[in-house]
Parts: C-alpha cells; structure tokens; sequence
C-alpha cells in the first residue's frame, strides 16, 4: 500500500502492529478490572472484621441497661449465721 509520495507501509507489518496495540490496550483495561476488585476487597475488609464495633455496641447496650434498672446492681444480703 502507498502512502504519500515517498514512502511505503507494508499491509503484514500494518496488521501485526495493530494487532499489537489492541493487545495492549486490552491488557491495561484488564489490569484496571482486577484493580478494581482488589480496591474494594480492601474497602470492606473493614467491615467485615468490625469486632471492635459489635465490641463498643455491645457496652452501650450493656450501659443502658445498668442506667434504666440500677436495682440489678443491688445485691442480696444473705445472712450468714455464726457457728
């Protein structure tokens, strides 16, 4: 094939380096795919292993139930008779 006046593009070399670029360009979007994947397992990683938050949730819970009943907290006296 002619291209200009003065120099010449082979068709096989033509195809092999597009073939070459769209090789290219669909490995960069690949590489952005797992990135993506990997970008959110890292974001709800968090969340999935959010022991510290069930931890503090659970002394709220355990906090209003000392302040809404207090007389939990009051313990029996037991008589203990002298031998």
């Amino acid at each position: 094939v002619e291209a200009g006046e003065d120099y010449w593009i082979d068709e096989e070399e033509m195809k092999k380096s597009l073939e070459r670029k769209h090789a290219i360009k669909n490995r960069q979007s690949m590489e952005g795919e797992i990135s993506q994947q990997k970008l959110r397992d890292e974001v709800v990683a968090p969340y999935k292993q959010n022991w510290i938050g069930y931890f503090s949730v659970f002394i709220v819970v355990l906090a209003t139930i000392v302040t809404q009943f207090p007389e939990l907290l009051n313990t029996p006296l037991i008589p203990i008779p002298d031998l």
